[in-house]
């Protein structure tokens, strides 16, 4: 009763603050070709278009595309997963990648027939650790992503680890007596292939502790489901339908982005609806609300990029129709 009695409280709320989607606007960027993909690297967002790079650069009230002639990739590390993406920490772990590929799990989600069956942890001192997967699970991701869960400056890993027969589960690496290794993680979604996808981690409650949002089975059930670090625990709070963070077969595991959309700040989600037509803005303090539903031009089709130097938060998003779009509250 409690998570139908949030979900109501979602739906009403809507009513309300329908009224917001008329003070976002759609601006189109001028794209010089179709824009496939976008990506934030170091803070910038970049989105490729006819197979080229370019950054956003906000000016004014418009935003222009500069080319850049950026060097090529840096070497990945030794036994890197294909296609994967190195993360950098803050505090004791400097670096952590997926590793030692594997066709053992058959789901080709991401767009290839292998996952990882290791993660590989590079310490600020130096030294590295590998977390190694039993033959009955893989990571089914990307890229690691390292935070301070608890605040006490040492870096958590948080992975998507997915079980052959028994699906996906959120899970948190962690160092436990001089080791790093899998210290908790969410049930496993009950048979394989389905999958989630993490949407964002922040204090998205306001009860000053970090939370992670996933969106479970992105492609066939669309819920975002907020899971809380409690005493060395995961445990599941609300839960929101109607979301979707990934398409199936890409790479593009960014289709969301965290910001205080609000002004209360207190972080808040945006994240394209389940059928990608429509961007949503979300937020889980007090209670589970849509703060706006925005229509788009067109389906929803790359990651979503924020843009912090403007006026209020912006949304970059490329679109199915091949079309760049900046979505910004005027206030």
């Amino acid at each position: 009763m409690r998570f139908l009695s949030a979900v109501c409280v979602a739906f009403a709320t809507f009513a309300a603050s329908a009224a917001w989607a008329d003070d976002w606007q759609i601006q189109t960027i001028n794209a010089p070709a179709r824009v496939t993909a976008l990506d934030t690297v170091n803070g910038e967002v970049r989105a490729m278009a006819g197979g080229l790079w370019y950054a956003l650069k906000p000016g004014g009230k418009t935003v222009t595309l500069q080319f850049i002639d950026s060097p090529g990739p840096n070497k990945p590390p030794d036994g890197m997963l294909p296609g994967s993406q190195v993360a950098t920490g803050k505090h004791d772990v400097a670096r952590a990648w997926f590793a030692e590929p594997t066709d053992r799990y058959d789901h080709d989600i991401l767009g290839s027939r292998n996952e990882a069956g290791a993660l590989v942890i590079e310490l600020r001192d130096g030294g590295r650790q590998t977390v190694r997967l039993k033959p009955d699970a893989v990571f089914e991701d990307l890229k690691p992503r390292i935070v301070d869960l608890d605040g006490d400056n040492q870096d958590a890993i948080v992975v998507v680890k997915s079980y052959l027969k028994h699906g996906s589960a959120l899970a948190v690496v962690a160092e436990r007596k001089g080791r790093f290794d899998i210290v908790a993680e969410t049930p496993p979604l009950g048979a394989a292939h389905r999958w989630l996808a993490p949407a964002g981690i922040a204090d998205f409650t306001g009860d000053r502790r970090l939370d992670i949002a996933v969106v479970r089975q992105p492609h066939a059930v669309g819920a975002i489901e907020l899971w809380s670090w409690r005493d060395g625990r995961l445990q599941k709070g609300a839960e929101m339908p109607d979301a979707a963070n990934h398409i199936a077969g890409t790479r593009a595991l960014d289709m969301a982005t965290v910001a205080d959309f609000d002004g209360d700040n207190i972080p808040d989600i945006a994240i394209p609806s389940f059928d990608r037509t429509r961007l949503r803005i979300v937020s889980f303090a007090p209670q589970p609300r849509e703060i706006a539903n925005v229509a788009l031009p067109a389906k929803a089709a790359t990651n979503l990029g924020l843009l912090k130097d403007t006026a209020a938060p912006a949304i970059a998003l490329g679109l199915e129709d091949g079309s760049l779009v900046v979505i910004q509250r005027e206030r």
